[in-house]
């Protein structure tokens, strides 16, 4: 007798963590003959030869019962021989997905073929050749890693007998695949040791888990929906340090705010010698680029007529500030340098936090410098670099 066991907990440093996947069900003991070696005779030689049709059908089923879409990127299945890495792919919220084991591709049978309840959602099903799972004794975990090497739990199913389990090899399978609905599967409930049959108890050995008709990218039972925000916010406030924003780092640096600037008019009192009115030009970062009398001819403002929107963002690529982020691999030093399109285009540079306190000021001497921010808090800073026009362009350094 088997069943469920599925943990919606991961345990790490003493800490309890709630998961946005779940191991909704997993079909380990197929109708193929799963040796994965054989003796066949060949010109009257007996000879070992590799099984082309082991473990056909195999699966895991994974459910996203957060609010929102997850990218499966970083996230794993592991059982206790093999690791299998999702590709860069999207689990919908509320979405099932299956990960199917599959040999070489060669004489490879595709899964909708075995369980005709999957047909026209081949989108939700993934192959891999990572991981073949034991019938006697096995643990499947799914989980993902913040830094690409430290794996965090968020989810396993496992099972243990005391002996062999009977193969439920089917002759000729390939013929008849509705037979592959004859095996149960593994599949969650809320209580599976409700589910015990009391004029049937399992022995002390085995692990009792809840078993059920195959219902790939279905299931009887699914946890309620959680908040993802609310489950990863507290992950990361715990496990803060291993926090890698290569995804985002660099919306992150070049995050460009919309503004909108108000035209304002005025008009003084009092009576004045001559006539005429003055008419002034921005960009969009609010910077005076022309002053004109009204009626015709131009004011530029003192050292420069401005530089237009796409020259400001030639001066901008041709700033680099390295590392960003900032991490303690370089001792926390910033190097910022400029070269090309804004050379020769930068009076000063002011580095602030996203407080506004100013923590570096430099008066360009060479198109390079440096400082160390050690003794600041992980966070967002801003560097301002003042243009001879008396423009100004901005980057983002981040610190963790």
């Amino acid at each position: 007798m088997k069943s469920i066991i599925s943990v919606l907990l991961f345990i790490s440093g003493g800490s309890l963590f709630y998961s946005q996947l779940l191991i909704t069900e997993v079909y380990y003991n197929t109708p193929f003959n799963e040796m994965l070696r054989y003796e066949k005779e060949i010109n009257g030689v007996i000879t070992e030869v590799n099984s082309k049709r082991h473990h056909r059908g195999e699966f895991v089923e994974i459910y996203n019962y957060s609010d929102k879409d997850i990218n499966l990127k970083n996230w794993y299945l592991k059982d206790l021989q093999g690791i299998f890495w999702f590709p860069e792919t999207t689990i919908k919220s509320g979405e099932f997905m299956i990960v199917a084991y599959s040999p070489s591709t060669y004489n490879t049978t595709v899964f909708p073929e075995l369980f005709a309840t999957t047909v026209g959602k081949e989108k939700q099903i993934i192959y891999q050749d990572q991981i073949l799972l034991r019938n006697k004794k096995d643990r499947i975990a799914l989980g993902y890693s913040l830094n690409g090497y430290i794996l965090f739990e968020k989810s396993f199913m496992k099972w243990e007998f005391r002996d062999e389990p009977k193969t439920n090899l089917v002759p000729r399978i390939w013929n008849t695949p509705s037979a592959y609905y004859t095996i149960k599967s593994i599949q969650h409930h809320p209580n599976p040791q409700s589910t015990i049959d009391p004029n049937n108890q399992p022995n002390s050995y085995d692990i009792y888990n809840y078993t059920a008709t195959p219902n790939p990218l279905e299931a009887t039972f699914v946890p309620d929906m959680i908040s993802y925000d609310e489950v990863v916010k507290d992950e990361h406030q715990n496990y803060y340090y291993f926090l890698d924003w290569s995804n985002n780092v660099n919306i992150l640096v070049n995050k460009i705010c919309s503004i909108n600037i108000e035209k304002i008019s005025e008009s003084p009192s009092g009576s004045y010698s001559g006539n005429g009115s003055s008419c002034f030009s921005y960009d969009s970062a609010g910077n005076m680029i022309l002053g004109t009398n009204c009626s015709g001819s131009a004011t530029s403002p003192v050292g420069s007529s401005g530089f237009s929107a796409d020259e400001l963002e030639e001066i901008k690529s041709n700033i680099t500030i390295y590392p960003n982020p900032v991490t303690s691999t370089s001792g926390y030093n910033v190097a910022i340098s400029w070269s090309g399109a804004a050379l020769g285009k930068i009076q000063n540079l002011q580095i602030f936090t996203s407080t506004g306190v100013q923590l570096y000021n430099y008066i360009p001497g060479s198109n390079t410098t440096s400082f160390n921010m050690q003794n600041q808090l992980p966070g967002t800073f801003v560097a301002n670099f003042t243009l001879t026009s008396g423009q100004v362009v901005s980057k983002n350094i981040l610190k963790w």
